[in-house]
């Protein structure tokens, strides 16, 4: 991975967070300030901090959520959507959601009823047994889906190497998989 070049739009970025008015003067972001992230220590000779990534990481995420305020919904009622509309039957329910989302039964149930109210999801009585109601996505929500902010992220990623998007799909779900043995520890 090229760090010098991370570095550089990350430390615009940080910049603009950062020092507004600075940017605003003239100075454009990517490369700007590059020497604003170190991504190398002194213990990590020829590789990059474990700080410096986790702020990229963060950096990145901050970003990739602000994408998802668009179309009257927020980020997590997009996860919402789209949860539901690839969960098979089983899954469509506020419990299985809340579990994938790791929230609360309360919160998901609160959400639910938004996507509701908004007509992009529908309940579903189970015949075989009436304590369960599914969601399901409307046909309302299933065209929503396909302006899905989360599709300009992806295209990023599409635009890496084939090897580069596979080794960063592994060393993400492993750092998914701590995070979540970190969190469940709690």
């Amino acid at each position: 991975m090229d760090f010098a070049k991370v570095r550089g739009v990350a430390a615009g970025r940080m910049a603009m967070r950062n020092n507004a008015a600075s940017i605003g003067a003239g100075a454009t972001g990517a490369g700007s300030i590059g020497a604003a992230m170190d991504f190398t220590e002194a213990d990590h000779a020829g590789g990059a901090s474990p700080q410096a990534i986790a702020d990229v990481m963060l950096q990145i995420a901050h970003i990739a959520d602000s994408l998802g305020y668009t179309h009257g919904l927020k980020p997590s009622q997009w996860t919402a959507l789209r949860y539901f509309a690839g969960a098979n039957n089983s899954q469509r329910t506020v419990s299985a959601f809340a579990d994938f989302h790791a929230t609360t039964r309360g919160a998901a149930s609160q959400m639910v009823e938004v996507l509701v109210g908004k007509e992009l999801l529908v309940r579903v009585p189970v015949p075989e047994d009436r304590r369960v109601t599914q969601l399901h996505p409307t046909p309302k929500a299933l065209e929503l889906l396909r302006h899905d902010p989360l599709n300009d992220f992806a295209g990023v990623i599409a635009g890496l190497p084939g090897d580069d998007q596979y080794k960063l799909a592994e060393t993400l779900t492993s750092l998914l998989r701590g995070l979540l043995e970190k969190r469940q520890s709690v």
